[in-house]
């Protein structure tokens, strides 16, 4: 993208990370903060721009209409022509994707506002999932961003998440809202107003802070129409503004509210490496289930460390008692998604003379389909 003749200020910025949606490939992890040093007011949060000319508006928490209010001050401008025709959209070309979506929204929705609520961010933002990912656990992008939110690995670890070969805490929709809630508190403190940081949100803060480096613009309406923005992220702000004021109020628009309701699940920390189905079933439960409550484990394994596991509500006692009589010593088989090699955990046993390797699997309670024969060490394996 190439920028009109810009204005060099007198003052220096220093970049910061990638952004964390990214539908894009943005440039790598290894850009710093960008930071300004100004003075905080006791009766508004510090807003850098000003300071430079730049017109941005103070933070004030929003008092959505799914918390009760009859007036609802809000930091969002739906005024803008370009809402009005995603909302056309969502209603005709888009009307599929945004119903699923819209549905899918009432597992999560309850939960991801109550989180923003708490770290002092608008409700409204527990709608960003739905144009993101659709409120899909499992969204990937090209660029490689990561469930409901949409994290690329950068942020999502730059945030606390954990992420490796057996976890994957971008998928979880409660760890994940938690990551992206600090992420987008992060940006409003940068950057004043939520339409620009939306747009840091979508394309990368170091971006946003470039135009407004070298072009003086007032707002992200005019950093739009003045072509200083890819089309996807001149897209992102009135697509989610369109998709949160047909979600407040669905029925006005013709579509359904949400029924889904959010899951209700007991929590146990799981010490040793065990397959989800085995865990679905000393829960009594579906594998389904179980690995629908726990996405963030993408393998279908519980790591060899241990993880903290989310089971149906009611069955944690249950589950207690099966998984304590449990034989320890048990081979287990992990399960993997396909194109992935199933991992397992052995355990070694020399077999005696003249002892069949069967035997010697059945009286150590490993499963004889899983016992080969050594022709050398005649080792179970």
């Amino acid at each position: 993208m190439r920028f009109r003749t810009p204005a060099v200020f007198g003052f220096a910025f220093v970049l910061t990370v990638i952004a964390g949606c990214a539908a894009r490939q943005h440039p790598g992890p290894n850009v710093e903060r960008w930071a300004l040093e100004t003075e905080n007011s006791a009766t508004e949060p510090s807003a850098p721009y000003l300071e430079y000319g730049f017109s941005v508006s103070p933070f004030q928490p929003a008092a959505p209409k799914w918390a009760g209010g009859n007036t609802r001050k809000t930091q969002f401008d739906f005024s803008h022509p370009r809402v009005d025709s995603f909302v056309t959209q969502f209603q005709t070309s888009l009307r599929g994707f945004y119903t699923r979506a819209l549905s899918r929204s009432g597992r999560y929705v309850s939960r991801m506002s109550s989180i923003l609520q708490k770290k002092g961010l608008p409700q409204e933002l527990a709608y960003l999932p739905l144009i993101e990912s659709g409120y899909s656990p499992h969204a990937v992008s090209r660029a490689g961003a990561v469930g409901p939110w949409q994290l690329i690995s950068g942020t999502g670890r730059r945030y606390g998440l954990r992420i490796d070969r057996y976890v994957d805490e971008r998928r979880d929709p409660v760890k994940s809202t938690e990551a992206a809630a600090e992420y987008l508190k992060d940006l409003h403190d940068m950057f004043g107003d939520w339409h620009l940081s939306l747009a840091a949100y979508n394309t990368g803060e170091q971006n946003i802070v470039r135009i407004l480096e070298r072009a003086r613009i007032e707002s992200f309406w005019e950093m739009s129409e003045r072509g200083y923005l890819y089309q996807e992220t001149r897209d992102f702000v009135p697509e989610f503004l369109a998709a949160l004021q047909i979600a407040e109020t669905p029925e006005a628009y013709g579509f359904d509210a949400p029924s889904e309701k959010p899951a209700q699940y007991d929590v146990i920390k799981v010490d040793r490496a065990l397959p989800l189905s085995t865990v679905a079933r000393l829960a009594g439960a579906s594998t389904q289930t179980i690995q629908e409550l726990n996405p963030a484990l993408h393998r279908g394994v519980i790591p060899p460390n241990g993880y903290s596991v989310r089971l149906p509500k009611g069955t944690r006692e249950s589950f207690q008692i099966a998984l304590a009589n449990l034989p320890s010593r048990a081979v287990v088989r992990t399960g993997a998604r396909k194109g992935h090699r199933a991992n397992t955990v052995h355990h070694r046993h020399r077999v005696r003379h003249r002892r069949s390797v069967a035997s010697a699997a059945n009286n150590h309670h490993f499963p004889v389909l899983m016992a080969r024969q050594n022709t050398h060490s005649k080792a179970l394996d």
